[in-house]
This record gives structure tokens, C-alpha cells and sequence, in this order.
């Protein structure tokens, strides 16, 4: 029922007709902030163009776009006003709506939503405009696993450090690639214990569940990138209702505010052109023993009837991804829970996983009719060990790997079409090129670039 209200209204916006404020106008006229068009790369690299400016904090904290269920398209923003904040749909002023109130200490800030109308062509926020959903999205970016790791039982990152947890330059390089849409893959908070007396690199972070927290880990370093493009956000295991799920459905979570925070959600699809999003909740997932394979029975159920053919599934824990031990000459292949649950096969339509949870950049190719899995873990926190065990020809539970390319090494993945399927680029934290893949039908293939 919310959604329908918000839907509601977002109609009844379409259809206001009230010139714009002198100002507005003279701005709109002037270009004011307009993007400036973009030309595309060939090979989709990164044009040279501005990062969007900053949205000032005196109106919200944070405000960005993301992409929902049955094509909703959502405004957000964060506030710690008394109010949700005006946004401008059009011609027309809308505030928008209490998605969840403030709840000191924790969290004394206010979450605020509206449906946004499907024809909308211009909608800001304090004056500074809001990225809209492309018809046909051709430049995606996908980023995963990206707070800084603050835990001792896996080591303290240095959060002060660009270099050591260089997620702020992800999302820097991210906005000058000019995306149509960012995808995040799941673990936005790593922050989850206090920094060490006299650890100089993560002194002064905040940490555990609450808005500082989330501030740190997600909404400042990725400012520009949330004012580059909507976004997409998949629920990762760090986001369970024991850890930081209570921020996930306050923020992030595009369905209505529940009640109590939820461990399992049902999937979605998103569409983006010709393009079919399934997005799998995967947090609860067991790695290990012992397993929890029923939630998930009904959920890949659900799955065919909604994939169509041509899909691509999003999740946060890989269905078969390659996890190294501590020196990377032997892995694991996860999620065992999830191949229990699907039987190992997915609908015909899905043409390719794409997950986080292992950090680091792995692209595996099949030689059955598996879909390719890309493992995109790479845009923040703690690397896991470069793989060196041969993997081409391997068993991963029930077929062989064709083709595989691993890395060890921060960065983010973009993906832009091909006459043929798609060619996906791994980059590195400034957008630079680290290995180029073409993706076709049931295949992927990469070459590592020289450094």
C-alpha cells in the first residue's frame, strides 16, 4: 500500500503543469547544471568528463536514485532536518515521504523516499539534480564488498589511507566513466569493531551499527558516484539483521519499510533495456556446514517464472565462485547452499552471475551450458590472497572450467554491449583497464592487460 500511494503521487506529478520558478527557469536556459553530453568510447573507456558536484549537506546528508521491483524508480535522501526535504519533479515541488523516523543515538537522522513518475525528465534536490534511469542503460559499472575491514579476527584496515582502502577513488573514477546505472553487489559496512589504540591508519573511524558508521563506510566515499547515476543495491551478508541489517532496509532496501528487520526477502527483477535484472537475496546463505538450503528452494522456483531469456542473475554470494585459502594455490568453490537449493542449474534466460562476497575480480567460463560467474569483491575492503592454483579444466560441481581469470587487486567492473553480448572490463581503482572480457551467449573469455 505504501508503494501504491508513492505511486500516486508520482502520477499525479507527471501531470502538474505550473511553470517553473523564475530562477529554475533562467538556470534550465543557462544549462545551469546540466550535465554536459558525454561521447562514448569505443571501447568503453572512460570519457573525460566532470564529477557531478556536491549536493550541500544544510539540505540532506545523502540523496541518490535507485532502481525497485516492478519498475519503480525511487528518490532517496537522509536527513537530519525535522522534515523530509522538497524535491522538484518537473514543473512541480514534492516533498517526500518518512521512510524511517530518526532513532537516537543510533541513528538521529531521517529517511525519506518518493516514487518517482516513470516519464520524469528533471528531478533535483536542493538544486542540484538527480541522475534518471537511461531507456537503454549501455555503460553499467558493477562495484562489490566495498567498506573498510575494521574486525580482528580478519585485520584492521587503514580506513585514513586512499591507497590502503581506496573505495573514495572507486567511486571518484566511477562518476568520470559516466554510468547509466551502478550496480552494488552486496557488504557495505565493515566497520565493525573499534580501531586498535595507536593504529594511526583507521584512528578516529566510527564503527557498528549506526549512521556515523554508515556514513563513513558508504554515503560519503560514494557521493559521486550517487550523483553520477541510479543505482541498484543487492543485500549482502554483512547487511543481515545481526549486523548492519537495521540500516539496510532504513537506507538501502527498495522495498516498503517492514515492520522488523528481515533475514530472508523475496527476489525481484529489474529491468534495464532488453536486459532482465533477478535479484537474489542471498545474505543468509551458509558457506559451510550446515547448510540452509530450504529458504532458497522456492526462491530459484520463483526465479524461472520471472527470468524471460534473457537475465542476468544479481547476487551478493557466488553460486560458484573460487575462494583461495591463505596462500591462494587451492580454493573452494561457494556457495554450497545455493547450488543445494538450485540443483546447480538455473533458467534457460540466465546469461550470466554476477555476485560479490570473495574479494577479489574472478570471471569463470564454462564448458556445459552453465552461465559464466563474475565475481566483482573488489572495491574496498581487504583483498583475499591472487589465486595461483590452475583452474582451467577443474571440476566445479559437475562441469569444467573453460576459461578463468582471477585478480587480486581493488578496482571495479563495466560492462557495455557488443553486437554479439556484452564486453566487460576489469579497472582499477582510477578506471583504468586491468584485463578486457567479451561475454557471448554462454561463454566469457579475458585477456590480462601488461601493466
Amino acid at each position: 500500500m505504501r508503494y501504491l500511494r508513492l505511486a500516486l503521487a508520482s502520477a499525479a506529478l507527471a501531470v502538474l503543469a505550473a511553470a517553473p520558478p523564475a530562477a529554475e527557469a533562467r538556470a534550465w536556459l543557462s544549462g545551469g547544471d546540466t550535465p554536459a553530453p558525454v561521447e562514448r568510447g569505443d571501447q568503453g573507456d572512460a570519457p573525460k568528463a566532470e564529477v557531478p558536484r556536491a549536493l550541500s549537506r544544510s539540505a540532506a546528508e545523502a540523496a541518490w536514485v535507485e532502481l525497485g521491483p516492478s519498475g519503480v524508480v525511487l528518490a532517496r535522501a537522509i536527513t537530519k532536518a525535522d522534515a523530509c526535504p522538497k524535491l522538484t519533479v518537473d514543473r512541480a515541488a514534492a516533498r517526500m515521504e518518512e521512510r524511517a523516523a530518526p532513532s537516537p543515538p543510533d541513528y538521529p537522522v531521517r529517511s525519506c523516499e518518493t516514487a518517482l513518475p516513470p516519464d520524469a525528465k528533471r528531478v533535483a534536490l536542493a538544486g542540484q539534480r538527480l541522475p534518471l534511469p537511461a531507456r537503454r542503460p549501455r555503460r553499467i559499472v558493477v562495484v562489490g564488498d566495498t567498506g573498510c575491514r575494521l574486525k580482528a579476527v580478519d585485520g584492521f584496515q587503514a580506513c585514513n589511507d586512499p591507497g590502503a582502502w581506496p573505495f573514495a577513488r572507486v567511486a571518484r573514477s566511477i562518476a568520470r566513466w559516466r554510468p547509466d546505472v551502478v550496480i552494488q553487489v552486496g557488504d557495505y559496512l565493515y566497520r565493525e569493531e573499534p580501531c586498535p589504540e595507536g593504529n594511526r591508519g583507521c584512528r578516529g573511524s566510527p564503527f557498528g551499527q549506526n549512521w556515523p558508521t554508515w556514513d563513513a563506510d558508504f554515503f560519503s566515499p560514494a557521493a559521486p558516484a550517487l550523483r553520477a547515476a541510479p543505482w541498484l543495491f543487492v543485500r549482502g551478508d554483512h547487511e543481515l539483521c545481526s549486523r548492519a541489517g537495521p540500516g539496510w532496509f532504513r537506507f538501502l532496501d527498495p522495498g516498503p519499510m517492514p515492520a522488523s528487520c528481515q533475514d530472508v526477502t523475496e527476489p525481484y527483477s529489474v529491468d534495464l533495456g532488453r536486459v532482465r535484472m533477478l535479484v537474489l537475496d542471498t545474505a543468509l546463505a551458509s558457506d559451510r556446514a550446515p547448510l540452509n538450503p530450504d529458504p532458497y528452494v522456492s526462491q530459484f522456483g520463483a526465479l524461472r517464472a520471472m527470468a524471460g531469456s534473457n537475465a542476468w542473475l544479481l547476487a551478493h554470494k557466488p553460486m560458484w565462485g573460487l575462494l583461495p585459502d591463505s596462500s591462494g594455490a587451492s580454493v573452494t568453490v561457494l556457495n554450497p547452499t545455493l547450488q543445494a537449493a538450485s540443483g546447480n542449474s538455473l533458467p534457460p534466460g540466465v546469461r550470466l552471475v554476477l555476485t560479490g562476497h570473495i574479494h577479489l575480480a574472478e570471471v569463470l567460463g564454462f564448458a556445459g551450458v552453465r552461465p559464466p560467474q563474475i565475481v566483482a569483491g573488489i572495491s574496498g575492503t581487504l583483498l583475499l590472497p591472487q589465486i595461483t592454483a590452475p583452474l582451467v579444466g577443474m571440476d566445479v560441481v559437475g562441469e569444467r572450467l573453460a576459461t578463468a581469470t582471477t585478480l587480486a587487486r581493488h578496482g571495479f567492473f563495466t560492462f557495455t554491449p557488443r553486437p554479439s553480448g556484452w564486453a566487460a572490463t576489469i579497472r582499477d581503482v582510477d578506471g583504468k583497464a586491468m584485463a578486457r572480457c567479451r561475454l557471448r551467449g554462454r561463454s566469457a573469455a579475458c585477456g590480462q592487460l601488461r601493466r
